[in-house]
């Protein structure tokens, strides 16, 4: 429902058009400063949302629609999770350092309901402005690339990347989240003014599917393949489009094989993946090579594991136990702080197989809830999620951590708002 400005008059503060004006423009802060590397934005917004609550006069109902919310509650108790671990960590510095990252799982889930009206129209405008931002933050990596096309693509010979707006990892995931918002947004006909919209949404999702594989991170190209299969299984098995679905496949299995042979950056980053391996499986030095060093941070967190099964190192002393495996068995990853680069074996070091096995479910239990999976860019956010969270410790980044509550958060509400929980 938009919003009209007038209506801010009415009435003194706050009123519930105020808390609807103000919450979304604390979620359009939060995109702008995900997609532009501003910290002191997205903290400015996630404080005002905050507020937002806060200041309401319906409080103590939303306090209770909380607490009746499973979903929102899991959420939550990740970062009680991570708190109850500091009971038995010994680096106390480090575990307050870690909790005030991950103070916007406490917050966060209850502040989201500040917002009185989540339906298709809010939530539906908030995907298409992330869709407009990674577009154009797509086309300025692409400038910026082909300015300087012989220098960047020489990067890829070294396992780096072109500059992107955040950590490239994370950029690839938001990029093949876009492509999958800008297809359902096309699919339900969405538009702000004019139907000619849909051939934008087409137009740019195929761009920056395309652009993807210039930019050759492995990570977002996963996630790109996943949601993709996703989509082909949805057209098949549930709208009988079995012709369609085989020219799909065929026409993709084309189009991936003339991205290897003609995207230099993409050749590059395979003779590198072929390099590492190579590496690995001789015993070469690797220590120099991310692939090693993300290899040597997962068995670190494994190890931790084996140590403490249960209940795991605690937060505050993952850091130290990792740096004590490095030195012990890594000695060339020695005293780059380097933490599980893996969001699931992050989890397990620091909280044992009991709180994995929390964090699987209070991650897992929102595509389900109110049987949420049947929508289509709910599953395929997800998808991308669990992606994420094998070749990172996505929560654990402020700009990780934005992208999982920004859009896990918004889909619940809308979730709530289709089954007239408004």
């Amino acid at each position: 429902m938009p919003i009209e400005f007038k209506v801010l008059q009415q009435g003194p503060f706050p009123q519930p058009v105020h808390h609807q004006w103000l919450g979304m423009a604390c979620l359009i802060a939060m995109m702008v400063g995900m997609m532009t590397s501003a910290e002191a934005l997205i903290s400015i917004a996630f404080i005002a949302l905050v507020v937002n609550v806060v200041l309401n006069r319906q409080l103590p109902q939303l306090w209770k629609r909380f607490l009746r919310h499973p979903a929102l509650l899991g959420i939550t108790g990740i970062f009680l999770m991570y708190t109850l671990s500091g009971l038995y960590s010994e680096n106390t510095v480090y575990l307050f350092r870690r909790l005030r990252t991950s103070l916007p799982l406490l917050l966060l889930p209850f502040a989201i309901l500040s917002l009185p009206r989540f339906g298709k129209q809010a939530y539906y405008s908030l995907l298409y402005l992330f869709f407009v931002l990674t577009l154009l933050a797509c086309i300025a990596v692409l400038y910026q690339y082909w300015a300087d096309y012989a220098a960047l693509t020489a990067l890829y010979k070294k396992g780096q990347v072109m500059p992107t707006p955040m950590r490239h990892i994370r950029f690839s995931l938001t990029v093949a989240l876009a492509v999958a918002a800008g297809l359902y947004l096309a699919d339900q006909r969405f538009c702000l003014r004019y139907m000619a919209e849909r051939y934008l949404l087409i137009g740019g999702s195929i761009f920056m599917a395309a652009f993807l594989h210039l930019l050759a991170v492995r990570s977002g190209l996963l996630a790109l393949y996943l949601m993709m299969g996703y989509a082909l299984a949805r057209l098949v098995l549930l709208h009988r489009k079995f012709i369609l679905g085989m020219t799909i496949v065929i026409a993709s299995a084309g189009l991936a094989y003339a991205a290897i042979q003609f995207i230099p950056t993409l050749q590059n980053k395979i003779n590198y993946t072929q390099y590492t391996i190579y590496l690995l499986v001789r015993d070469g030095e690797v220590q120099e090579l991310s692939d090693s060093q993300r290899l040597g941070s997962i068995k670190a967190g494994l190890a931790m594991a084996k140590a403490h099964p249960w209940i795991g190192e605690g937060l505050g002393d993952i850091r130290d136990a990792a740096e004590a495996y490095y030195e012990a068995h890594a000695p060339g990853l020695a005293g780059r702080k380097l933490l599980p680069h893996n969001q699931y074996v992050f989890v397990l070091g620091a909280t044992g197989l009991l709180g994995l096995l929390y964090f699987v479910l209070a991650t897992t239990y929102p595509l389900l809830y109110r049987s949420g999976y049947r929508d289509a860019f709910w599953t395929a956010f997800h998808l991308m999620i669990f992606s994420s969270f094998m070749v990172e410790h996505t929560l654990e980044t402020q700009f990780g951590l934005t992208l999982y509550l920004l859009f896990a958060l918004m889909g619940l509400r809308h979730i709530d708002a289709q089954g007239q929980d408004l």
